[in-house]
C-alpha cells in the first residue's frame, strides 16, 4: 500500500513539473523588446550617414510660443571610448533655470549608448552624471554627484537592449525605411515607450516651412518632426527638456 502511494505521488510530481515547464515556455514577456539581441558589443560596419561630420544644429527652446532659452546638437563623428570605436554626439541646452551639457558615445549604428557624460545645473544645484553601459547593452551603471559631494551609484538592468533618445534621432535620420505607419520600441534606463511615425504634416520654423514626418511616442511624451529631405533634419523636438513641457525648434544648421 505504501509503495502504491509512493508511486502515485511520484507520478503526480512528474506531471506537475511537466506542466510548470510548459507554462514557463509559454510565458509572454512584459513588453515586446528590440529585435537586436547581441550578447556582447560588436563593431558594425560604419553606416553611410545622411549627415556630415561636424554638423551643428542650433535650436530655440520654447514654452508655448515664448522663447525661454537656446540649445545645440553637435555631431562630432566617429571617435573612441574605452578602446571602442563610437559615434560621438554633444548636446547642450540653456534656459532661465536649467543648463544641461551631454556628451554621448554610441555604437556605430546609433543603436545603443556606450557611455554618457552629463553636467546639469538646476536652480543653482550642480549635478555631474555618468552612465556606463555593459557590453551586452542591457544594463547601465549610473553615477551621480550633487554639488561636489561623493557620487551615488546605481545599477539598472533590463530585459531588453537599452537606447538613448539623442542617438535615436540620428538612427531615425539614417533609417532609409522610415515611413508613415512604422514604429520603434525604445527601452531607456527608467522608461519604455513606442515611437510611431504618425503622418506627414506642415510645420513652420525659422528655417522655413516644411512638410515633415511627425513621430509621437506612446505613452505620450516625445514628439519629433523630421524633414523628409536628405539628411532628415530634426525640425522640432518635444520631450528632451523639462519633462516635455518645453520644446526645441531648429533655427540654424552649419556643417
Amino acid at each position: 500500500m505504501k509503495e502504491t502511494i509512493k508511486y502515485i505521488f511520484l507520478i503526480l510530481l512528474l506531471v506537475f513539473v511537466s506542466l510548470r515547464i510548459k507554462i514557463a515556455g509559454c510565458q509572454v514577456p512584459e513588453r515586446a523588446g528590440n529585435e537586436r539581441t547581441p550578447a556582447v558589443y560588436q563593431e558594425s560596419a560604419l553606416p553611410k550617414n545622411a549627415f556630415p561630420d561636424g554638423e551643428r544644429i542650433k535650436f530655440g527652446v520654447y514654452s508655448t510660443a515664448i522663447k525661454v532659452g537656446s540649445g545645440e546638437l553637435y555631431y562630432k563623428g566617429v571617435s573612441a571610448v574605452d578602446g571602442k570605436k563610437a559615434q560621438e554626439i554633444a548636446f547642450k541646452v540653456a534656459t532661465f533655470s536649467v543648463t544641461d551639457e551631454d556628451k554621448i558615445f554610441g555604437t556605430l549604428d546609433f543603436g545603443s549608448p556606450l557611455k554618457v557624460e552629463r553636467k546639469v545645473r538646476v536652480f543653482g544645484r550642480d549635478e555631474v552624471i555618468s552612465e556606463v553601459y555593459a557590453s551586452d547593452r542591457r544594463s547601465v551603471t549610473i553615477s551621480k554627484s550633487v554639488d561636489g559631494k561623493a557620487p551615488e551609484t546605481l545599477e539598472i538592468k533590463t530585459a531588453y537592449e537599452l537606447n538613448n533618445v539623442l542617438l535615436l534621432l540620428y538612427n531615425l535620420r539614417n533609417d532609409q525605411g522610415l515611413k508613415v505607419g512604422k514604429s520603434y520600441k525604445i527601452t531607456l534606463p527608467t522608461q519604455n515607450f513606442e515611437l510611431f511615425v504618425k503622418d506627414i504634416r506642415r510645420l513652420k520654423t525659422p528655417l522655413g516651412t516644411f512638410k515633415a514626418f511627425y513621430l509621437e511616442s506612446k505613452p505620450a511624451k516625445y514628439r519629433i518632426w523630421l524633414s523628409p529631405e536628405p539628411g532628415r533634419l530634426p525640425l522640432r523636438i518635444q520631450g528632451l527638456v523639462a519633462g516635455g513641457m518645453l520644446y526645441l525648434v531648429a533655427t540654424e544648421v552649419s556643417k
